[in-house]
């Protein structure tokens, strides 16, 4: 038991130490002896471990998916409300995710740019997150389509195209500010306001969907 938790608490060190490598300096230009460095490990421990620097990578964006749509996928799917109100709360689930861990989002954009057209299993990883995210936005538009809220003849693909688009978009501001709060709030409020329109332009009969008065009653998700 005591040699599991040590082992526990050296893949902890080791995942911890290269988060914070990853992030500044990219996956491609940080090695399994910087890592090992940084965490106070000889380059051994890591091998051991993880037997590769791709091993260590696919863990943390194991991490990663957890600790973002993992967690949101589940809370918006149990909200009983209109599908303004889910894109609202998916919203701001990412935002607080990308506000509580700036490393993550800067390993997955990274990770997305230098792994992008490759087929590697690291590549396949990034894309089965954004597939998740794909998956939770195509099913509120649909389940809007079943409701009523959305025109039955809507493209549910091309709206869950404009929603990550922006989400990617202000994210990737958010951190080009240095992860400023102020320049955070400003986003968050722009993605939820651009994501709004993606679904008023799909609502039923042209009928803008109605505003949403999910942030004033949950303020404690803000």
């Amino acid at each position: 038991m005591a040699k599991r938790k040590s082992s526990e608490k050296s893949i902890e060190s080791l995942k911890s130490a290269a988060v914070k490598l990853f992030a500044s300096r990219g996956y491609a230009n940080t090695s399994l002896e910087d890592v090992a460095n940084a965490a106070g490990f000889t380059k051994g421990a890591v091998y051991y471990h993880f037997k590769a620097k791709e091993n260590l990578l696919l863990d943390m964006l194991e991490d990663i998916e957890a600790r973002s749509i993992g967690i949101a996928d589940p809370a918006v799917r149990a909200l009983n409300g209109t599908v303004a109100d889910k894109v609202v709360l998916f919203n701001r689930l990412q935002a607080r995710w990308a506000s509580e861990c700036p490393n993550d989002l800067a390993i997955l954009m990274l990770t997305s740019i230098e792994s992008a057209s490759q087929p590697t299993t690291v590549a396949r990883r990034v894309t089965a997150i954004y597939s998740k995210i794909e998956a939770l936005l195509s099913d509120i538009l649909e389940e809007g389509k079943r409701t009523g809220e959305i025109a039955s003849a809507a493209s549910v693909e091309d709206a869950v195209l404009g929603i990550i688009a922006i989400h990617d978009g202000n994210m990737l501001l958010w951190y080009r500010s240095g992860c400023h709060p102020v320049m955070g709030r400003k986003l968050a409020l722009a993605a939820r306001h651009l994501s709004l329109q993606q679904v008023h332009g799909i609502s039923s009969d042209g009928e803008p969907v109605p505003k949403t008065d999910f942030a004033a009653k949950n303020p404690h998700l803000g």
